[in-house]
């Protein structure tokens, strides 16, 4: 007599199959463009390609390398990151210790305003319009940090690092008052030591954020200072055909040059996600609920 499924088993079976589709969904996409940027020129033209390599060459990342703008860009996109992602951490967890604390005779007063004024500033913005006027007035045009100031803290992240600081426990910071410390030092040598987790997975976060948009790069930054991401959306929009070589033309495929931009652009963060990864799901779980 078979055994029958209970709701639960059930529900697993579905769970599994559910997460390997959407696995599937994520990866077969990246397999893909790897498979075209190591295939040939007629094999791409002939779609002839799906996950697997067609004629192997490492052409399209020759020809991808020998514009100097990929590496220069890389370069402004990794000040922006390492810029950006530490600034944004620091400011965003001295915030939320700051709102952590609340009102009366431990936190500050009218914190309520504050957290209200964050809320409101997380659904409401000032344009486009007006933040590209502030930039340029502040003179920050095609400079590095008028990429980085506009989006250097968000309101979800502060949310996060409020919430986990909430959770410590009150002994610990009195203890450290009692023994002469004031708030720099509890915030450095308590606070930040124990938020690991929540202040990873918010990094993860930054980094992303910052090195795939190219929406500011592209409105506040020349065409020889923009981020990688700005870089590889403008050759994917107006492809350089240029070459005086017919041979080196046959060889070489639109599709497959881009492809390897995008790999090249796509490894920094493949690398990184494994790293901080056992961080992630806890960070989530103990700076999104408050007991």
């Amino acid at each position: 007599m078979k055994k029958k499924l209970s709701s639960f088993e059930l529900f697993d079976y579905f769970n599994i199959a559910l997460m390997l589709f959407l696995g599937a969904i994520c990866v077969l996409p990246l397999m893909h463009i790897v498979a075209l940027s190591f295939s040939s020129s007629p094999a791409v033209m002939s779609n002839q390609v799906f996950f697997w390599p067609v004629e192997f060459t490492t052409a399209a990342y020759q020809r991808a390398f020998e514009d100097p703008q990929l590496l220069k860009s890389f370069w402004v996109s990794i000040k922006r990151v390492t810029l950006g992602v530490s600034i944004g951490l620091f400011v965003t967890c001295l915030a939320g210790y700051v709102l952590s604390k609340g009102g009366g005779r431990d936190g500050i007063a009218g914190h309520k305003f504050f957290i209200f004024f964050f809320i409101f500033a997380l659904l409401f913005n000032g344009g486009l319009i007006p933040t590209y006027q502030l930039i340029t007035g502040m003179g920050l045009y095609d400079s590095i940090w008028a990429i980085i100031l506009p989006g250097l803290t968000n309101v979800f992240y502060i949310v996060l690092v409020m919430n986990f600081f909430s959770t410590l426990p009150k002994s610990l910071e009195e203890s450290a008052f009692l023994d002469g410390a004031n708030h720099f030092q509890v915030f450095y040598k308590i606070y930040l030591p124990l938020s690991v987790p929540v202040i990873a997975t918010i990094g993860l976060f930054m980094v992303v954020y910052e090195w795939n948009e190219f929406f500011a790069g592209q409105i506040y930054m020349k065409a020889d200072n923009v981020p990688l991401s700005t870089f590889i959306k403008s050759a994917i929009t107006l492809p350089d055909f240029s070459t005086s070589n017919s041979e080196e033309l046959q060889k070489l495929n639109f599709r497959s040059i881009s492809s390897a931009q995008v790999v090249f652009a796509a490894l920094p963060i493949l690398a990184l996600f494994p790293v901080l990864q056992k961080f992630f799901t806890r960070g989530i779980v103990i700076g999104g609920v408050k007991e």
